[in-house]
């Protein structure tokens, strides 16, 4: 069933709200009477839309995954696999810091308490996390990453790269995006390249 427009407007408000407070605050100082009061709606209002704080994180990490499928697209059809993941965690690195990285810092350091949200978490990088595997895979088979690392930690080394990079802006915020960008990108190349 789809969504009426009026109500689809009020939930972008509450996710925007929660996101400025979560990046002030951090995820767990952000109460809920914080985001209604930033959202400028009562108690009984938000409830009409969501159940709870961890509601609005798995919307939050939905709502940005979806900017993310044409990314994967591009790796999953790209004949060079190191390149084509390089290039989408240069996109991450840039979607982090233009919707604040201290949001996704911030959520992660939840997850590290948290079940759920670990769970939430688990989920947006799951398609992510077997792209990249698949890709390397390729990679592997047509002799473009001689690497005798297995696929796992050939892609934990690449997302660690891209979360380092993530929590840099997170603490730097006045960090120059592009050279991040850059070096995010070159990080991957090599080494993908040469581990």
């Amino acid at each position: 069933m789809k969504r009426h427009e009026p109500e689809l407007v009020r939930r972008g408000q509450i996710l925007s709200a929660a996101r400025k407070c979560f990046s002030k605050k951090g995820f767990h100082a952000t109460s809920m009477r914080a985001i209604f009061a930033e959202a400028d709606l009562s108690a009984g209002s938000f409830y009409n839309y969501f159940t709870s704080k961890i509601e609005v994180v798995r919307e939050i990490c939905a709502e940005d995954q979806e900017g993310l499928w044409a990314e994967l697209e591009l790796v999953s059809k790209s004949s060079n696999p190191i390149e084509a993941i390089a290039h989408c965690v240069e996109s991450i690195v840039g979607f982090c810091h233009s919707t604040d990285a201290r949001i996704w810092v911030e959520i992660y350091t939840e997850a590290s308490r948290d079940k759920e949200i670990r769970h939430i978490c688990d989920e947006t990088e799951g398609p992510l996390r077997k792209t990249f595997a698949d890709a390397i895979a390729v990679g592997k088979r047509d002799g473009l990453i001689r690497s005798e690392l297995d696929l796992a930690t050939l892609v934990d080394i690449v997302m660690a790269s891209c979360w380092g990079s993530v929590s840099k802006l997170a603490y730097k915020p006045d960090t120059p995006i592009e050279a991040e960008k850059r070096i995010a990108y070159r990080n991957v190349v090599t080494l993908l390249t040469y581990s």
